[in-house]
């Protein structure tokens, strides 16, 4: 959904991890599971609930252990949303996660 240059949508990783760079500011929360969020400046564990804040041209890495289910909120943007170097990544699952 996109409303006055603002985006909000859903996604999900499981035991896996993505890193992107992009020229908008995002907000995750985490619906379901547990996120691990970092930057150059942070690294937070997120559950049910939590949020976190990215600030536009910082570059930030995602990782689930297990499963998580995340809404996003993106914006404005005068770059269209886009993603620059984007990299996904396949965990291995943790024994007491299996």
């Amino acid at each position: 959904m996109e409303r006055a240059g603002i985006v909000i949508g859903e996604w999900s990783l499981t035991a896996a991890a993505w890193t992107d760079l992009h020229m908008h500011d995002e907000i995750n929360v985490v619906l379901e599971g547990e996120l691990e969020v970092s930057t150059s400046t942070e690294r937070v564990t997120l559950r049910v609930g939590d949020r976190v804040a990215v600030p536009a041209g910082r570059r930030a890495r995602y990782e689930a252990p297990g499963y998580a289910r995340m809404l996003y909120i993106y914006g404005p943007s005068d770059d269209g949303h886009a993603t620059i170097e984007g990299t996904y990544e396949e965990l291995s699952i943790p024994p007491n996660r299996a």
